[in-house]
């Protein structure tokens, strides 16, 4: 019986065109409208300019790290403190992107445990490239003063004055492992492009599973649910069938979007089976829900009508269209939607989740299939078939 319905819905035009065509269509249009909404600017390139004093290796060996991070375009330079005075109007003018003093005296001080002030000189808001160097001059500064300490402990242990800067330059001017590396995000974010993929594959998800479920009213009102009952099959398989293909058109339309959209946007979300995971729970939660509007509606322009509005309101409450961020009451009710869980749960995938860090996404799942199954248990049996 679910074979025969489902060679019945794979004929049927209209499967095609609304689980398939037109979610694809939406995906190159909202990718036009929102081409680069989103995307992160690329670094630019970086100029710093030290002032120290000649012979200072600590200054030294902060323009060698600055200049060679991998992946970034840092260009240093070590002037003498006389240029130091014009370093911020430089900055300022935004000739260089930051400027660094080191004080007079700054090796033998932190060579006898001082701990001298470096002066970083940089923009209020100067961007990301500004906060770069900002941070990279903090790091190798932490690993000053730890060499500064390590001169206050060796002239506490008895090292002579004559030792204590060459302890402390063997801390500072230990090798450098700073690289810098191109990763993926794991803070359960999709790219613009993923998230427009994830969002109409979720949304169309309802229109799909419909066609399955909501093939069963069209049965009772063509008559033919009549010859059905009189088969000798338990009633409930009757249901039952129109499930299974709810749940084959749902995960195969799902698979195909999300397929469509690694090829055309190069959208990835992850290894397969936790991305399998999350598709065959959100057709599970999605096909219980609409069981139970099927179950309520009296004819099939109902079912169609009311599929069609929680649908797009799932849609829009979960993010289909657009990201909903806050932590107010909207933002907590589209947490709990299968649309947000569903895109929820790429995102955590695209980041290298695995099945085990998808207990959120799950849980919203099961909830909303637990409870829709409840629901449509509650209603009893169809009167046509009783």
């Amino acid at each position: 019986m679910a074979l025969s319905d489902l060679r019945q819905r794979v004929r049927d035009r209209s499967v095609l065109i609304f689980g398939l065509a037109v979610p694809i269509i939406l995906m190159f249009v909202f990718n036009l409208l929102f081409s680069g909404l989103g995307s992160s600017e690329s670094l630019g390139k970086i100029t710093v300019i030290v002032a120290a004093e000649p012979g200072d290796q600590i200054a030294e060996g902060l323009v060698g790290v600055l200049s060679s991070i991998d992946d970034l375009d840092i260009a240093a330079t070590l002037v003498p403190p006389a240029k130091a005075d014009g370093l911020s109007a430089k900055v300022e003018s935004g000739s260089i992107t930051a400027g660094v003093v080191f004080p007079t005296g700054f090796v033998e001080a932190v060579g006898t445990g001082g701990s001298p002030e470096v002066k970083v000189l940089q923009l209020g808001q100067g961007g990301l490239e500004a906060s770069v160097v900002d941070s990279i001059v903090s790091s190798y500064l932490k690993r000053v003063a730890a060499s500064a300490q390590a001169a206050s402990a060796g002239s506490a242990v008895g090292l002579s004055t004559s030792q204590l800067p060459e302890v402390a330059q063997a801390v500072a001017q230990a090798p450098a492992v700073l690289t810098a590396k191109e990763g993926a995000a794991s803070d359960e974010q999709l790219t613009m492009e993923g998230y427009l993929v994830a969002g109409q594959a979720a949304l169309f998800m309802f229109f799909t599973v419909g066609f399955g479920v909501i093939a069963y009213i069209a049965e009772r009102e063509q008559g033919t649910l009549v010859r059905l009952v009189s088969m000798p099959l338990p009633p409930r398989s009757i249901i039952l069938s129109k499930v299974l293909v709810s749940l084959i058109l749902g995960v195969v339309a799902t698979s195909v979007l999300l397929g469509a959209g690694s090829l055309f946007f190069g959208v990835r979300f992850g290894d397969i089976i936790p991305v399998g995971v999350v598709i065959v729970a959100a057709v599970v939660a999605v096909t219980s829900l609409v069981l139970v509007i099927t179950r309520v509606a009296r004819t099939s322009e109902q079912a169609q009508g009311a599929n069609a509005m929680i649908g797009i309101l799932m849609g829009v409450l979960g993010g289909s269209f657009f990201p909903i961020t806050g932590s107010g009451l909207l933002g907590r009710i589209s947490d709990l939607t299968p649309t947000a869980a569903f895109i929820r749960g790429l995102g955590i995938t695209s980041g290298g989740g695995q099945v085990a860090d998808l207990g959120g996404p799950l849980a919203v799942f099961a909830a909303f299939g637990v409870g829709a199954l409840a629901i449509s248990m509650a209603l009893g049996d169809d009167t046509a078939l009783t």
